[in-house]
This record gives C-alpha cells, sequence and structure tokens, in this order.
C-alpha cells in the first residue's frame, strides 16, 4: 500500500491506501514491513516504512500566500463598481456630517 507520514517518532501514524477497496485507513506502524488489515475488506496486506532517516522528509506547507512581486511602475488596479460607488457615498456622507471619522462614514454610506 501507498503510506503517507503524520507524525515523527518511533512508532508513527501513517495513511495507508488498502489495495484491494482503496479505503484510506490511519495506522500507527514502526519502521520495517508489516502487516495491516482493512477494516472495511478485512483483507491483509504488507506496508514497508522506510527508516526516518532514509525517509524524505515531509515539507511544511503555509496557508499564507505569499507575496508577489510588483512592478512598481505598474498603475494600480481599476477599482470595482462597488468601490467606485462606495468612493462616492462615503465623500458625500463626509461633506455632511465633517466630524466622522472614516469608518462611522462608511458604515452610514453602506446602510
Amino acid at each position: 500500500g501507498r503510506v503517507q507520514r503524520t507524525m515523527a517518532g518511533q512508532m508513527q501514524w501513517f495513511s495507508v491506501s488498502c489495495p484491494s477497496c482503496a479505503l484510506h485507513l490511519q495506522a500507527k506502524l514502526p519502521e520495517g514491513i508489516t502487516s495491516v488489515q482493512c477494516s472495511e475488506c478485512k483483507q491483509v496486506f504488507a506496508v514497508q516504512v522506510q527508516p526516518t532517516s532514509l525517509a524524505p522528509q515531509p515539507t511544511k506547507k503555509s496557508r499564507k500566500r505569499s507575496k508577489i512581486d510588483k512592478d512598481p511602475i505598474a498603475a494600480p488596479r481599476q477599482l470595482s463598481a462597488y468601490n467606485v460607488f462606495m468612493k462616492a457615498e462615503v465623500t458625500k456622507v463626509k461633506e455632511e456630517h465633517p466630524e466622522l471619522v472614516h469608518r462611522e462614514a462608511f458604515k452610514m454610506a453602506a446602510e
């Protein structure tokens, strides 16, 4: 079966696919060759777990977006129709109520 490491240590958790029914199983396995029984179809199959030092190290994926290199000379992106409308509405509200901070003026414009 195909093995994917999810935790380091002596006994490690792996995601294993059953070769018969393709069910994904979670199993805590030692290094070396081990038998695993599928909980669905009950088939027993061999899984080989490489020693930690020889196994490819998993790469940590970040959920953050990577920064995109922008051209400093390029023109800014065009505003959407909503943004053009809200910019005009906030300006009107600020003219009528100059004491309002931007946040409050935006709330009034959005109502």
